[in-house]
């Protein structure tokens, strides 16, 4: 039984404490995991307050056979591509709103597994990460630090550059490819 099983043990008592250890141990590592589907860090910060609110909500109900860690990372990303899926739906979105193309490239991206859980907190594939970057053509580069660090839409990033929105995706594209052939992910 791991760390966070005999946390999630003492949480499903009733324990406040355990929960807030809980919570503060995976709430910085579940913000980073969720900007990269979501790409605003306040809609991030608001799923993962609603993935323990509901979490602690339903604790007595909740069964979890395998990592705790693992259900609530899924759970978290569960909620991301519910909300991705409400902006995009939404007829009168002010803000953002995503593609049939995007929603399909986030789903199909972003599947979630034990072994990218095991990655994204892994320091060498942090730093294999920012090789991976820094070793991008320059302009792929830029589009894809302004996208993904600076958190700037596909059109921000556009405008910025001064490129199409569909070159801005290129990249992006390439990008993510060229990151993940680095660290042998299968999508």
């Amino acid at each position: 039984m791991g760390t966070f099983d005999k946390i999630w043990a003492e949480v499903k008592l009733g324990s406040e404490k355990a929960f807030y250890v809980l919570y503060t141990s995976l709430f910085p590592q579940l913000i980073r995991y969720i900007v990269q589907i979501v790409k605003e860090v306040f809609i991030a910060e608001e799923i993962v307050q609603e993935t323990f609110i509901k979490l602690w909500e339903n604790k007595e109900y909740i069964e979890i056979t395998g990592s705790v860690k693992v259900y609530i990372y899924k759970m978290a990303h569960n909620m991301s591509l519910n909300r991705l899926e409400h902006i995009a739906t939404a007829k009168n979105a002010v803000h953002r709103t995503i593609s049939e193309e995007e929603w399909s490239f986030v789903q199909e991206t972003y599947r979630i597994d034990d072994s990218i859980i095991e990655q994204i907190e892994s320091e060498e594939t942090e730093t294999r990460i920012r090789q991976a970057i820094n070793n991008l053509p320059d302009k792929c580069r830029e589009v894809f630090m302004l996208s993904r660090f600076d958190l700037l839409d596909n059109e921000e990033v556009a405008k910025k550059m001064n490129i199409s929105v569909n070159t801005v995706r290129a990249h992006i594209y390439h990008a993510l490819e060229l990151i993940r052939k680095e660290l042998k992910v299968d999508k």
